[in-house]
């Protein structure tokens, strides 16, 4: 079953033109700010890599750190199990209780396994090339498209939805071609860093994980370890597992 996690903390008032102070709000510099704060995350996605002659399809899981990333293949059945940890421009690929070097890669390199760790780097600290308002399914979404430092050729795009900030498609093009085309099914923040923070290395976890969207399949509810306290970064409005859920559900009509 597909899930769909609440970013938290959301920025209800995300794209209202103006700020307390009657100062014009940036979209992309709040909603980079937010994901510059993220510390850790766990994420699903499809994933279609094209390749000159063919495309090919994979679903990954990902347990992202802005320093170290690990990817681990759900789908096709013939890969499944296999991942690999992205850390310091290196590739470490594992299997069971095996274990391979990979050795090095390059910005220019970009594969299915760097994909989403450098979709989080363009969201969080990446150069806006283009922003847009658009719709993806039946969902108001702002669109970014980023480069990074290291690599300019190679553009990053993704459609936020307004409400939840949850990424709900991206795209990888390179050179003008596109590489890789994203469809995100559940994104679930573990860690945020408070401002401050980020310097010293020391990353905080929000006093409340973002809430889960639906029942697993067994109908058993997933813990909720914050208690019903809610965090003081937390906007006032509650949003219920249906309006969570509308928002993956929603975008792949």
């Amino acid at each position: 079953m597909r899930k769909a996690l609440l970013f938290a903390p959301m920025l209800m008032l995300l794209l209202t033109a103006c700020g307390g102070g009657g100062e014009k709000v940036d979209p992309a510099a709040e909603l980079q700010a937010q994901y510059a704060a993220l510390a850790s995350a766990t994420m699903e996605a499809d994933i279609a890599c094209h390749y000159t002659d063919e495309v090919r399809t994979y679903t990954l899981l990902c347990a992202y750190t802005p320093g170290e990333s690990t990817v681990t293949v759900l789908a096709p059945a013939n890969l499944s199990g296999i991942s690999a940890t992205v850390a310091d421009g290196k590739l470490r690929l594992s299997y069971e209780d095996i274990s391979l070097d990979a050795g090095g890669y390059s910005a220019a390199d970009t594969s299915s396994v760097t994909a989403l760790p450098r979709l989080m780097a363009a969201a969080g600290s990446g150069y806006v090339t283009e922003q847009s308002e658009e719709t993806v399914g039946e969902r108001n979404c702002l669109r970014l498209s980023c480069d990074l430092p290291d690599d300019a050729a190679t553009v990053y795009t993704t459609w936020f939805d307004q409400e939840t900030l949850l990424p709900l498609r991206s795209e990888i093009t390179t050179d003008g071609q596109m590489v890789f085309e994203v469809a995100w099914t559940r994104f679930e923040v573990t860690g945020r860093t408070e401002p401050g923070e980020a310097e010293s290395g020391q990353p905080d976890t929000p006093n409340q994980p973002s809430a889960p969207s639906e029942q697993s399949d067994g109908g058993e509810t997933p813990s909720n370890p914050g208690g019903d306290q809610p965090s003081e970064n937390v906007s006032a409005q509650t949003w219920t597992p249906a309006e969570e859920a509308a928002a993956y559900a929603e975008a792949e009509e």
